[in-house]
């Protein structure tokens, strides 16, 4: 009985480690997901460059414009996350399903291009032509116009966030094309729909 007793507690050690393990795993998975929403919430991109390849979030704004610091700060004004649940794939690996809320990008940038292309074609025939200069600095203006307006809406996504442990033994997440997206509310898909607007215009 009491060898019995012995190989209990020695599974139920064994049990509890392996537990406090993935625990340990997806607590540092959820800091890192903490720590970067913290840092971009405070437009911090040297902070957020430490859980997630900046370049990879801030692409998407320059996609749509090359002023990308007003977009960021359009887009993060509104920015909350909630972490609904985690869940450790391997030693190395952590899905932590968060439900992330942002500055609607899709009204916004929809604005915009209605904006701008009324812009072109009221100086499609023009002359002189606005020069290339003279055409930037206006529709950055149109811009700034849609992107400060006061209450702008916001749209919630519920996305799973990769979260990765690096040979460094970092914890960083992995930026995929719909955490991206639901990050920069809806900003990726916007993009794509001026510029395939633009391309039927031409």
């Amino acid at each position: 009985m009491r060898k019995i007793k012995s190989i209990i507690a020695t599974l139920l050690t064994f049990i509890l480690m392996l537990s406090l393990t993935g625990c340990g795993e997806i607590k540092k998975a959820e800091t890192a997901v903490n720590g970067m929403f913290a840092a971009f919430k405070s437009l911090n991109f040297e902070e957020a460059q430490k859980y997630v390849n900046v370049e990879d979030i801030t692409k998407a704004g320059n996609e749509a414009n090359e002023n990308s610091m007003l977009i960021m700060e359009t887009v993060f004004g509104n920015l909350s996350y909630e972490i609904i649940s985690s869940e450790k794939v391997d030693n190395n690996n952590v899905v932590v399903k968060t439900k992330v809320t942002a500055t609607d990008m899709k009204p916004v940038m929809g604005e915009f291009l209605t904006k701008a292309l009324e812009y072109a074609f009221s100086n499609a025939f023009s002359s002189p032509q606005p020069t290339e200069e003279e055409t930037n600095k206006k529709m950055e203006e149109i811009l700034v116009e849609c992107a400060s307006k006061p209450e702008l809406a916001t749209v919630t996504n519920e996305v799973d966030i990769k979260v990765v442990k690096t040979e460094s033994k970092e914890w960083k997440i992995e930026a995929d094309d719909t955490f991206v997206n639901a990050l920069l509310g809806g900003l990726a898909d916007a993009a794509k729909e001026m510029e395939n607007a633009f391309n039927t215009e031409e």
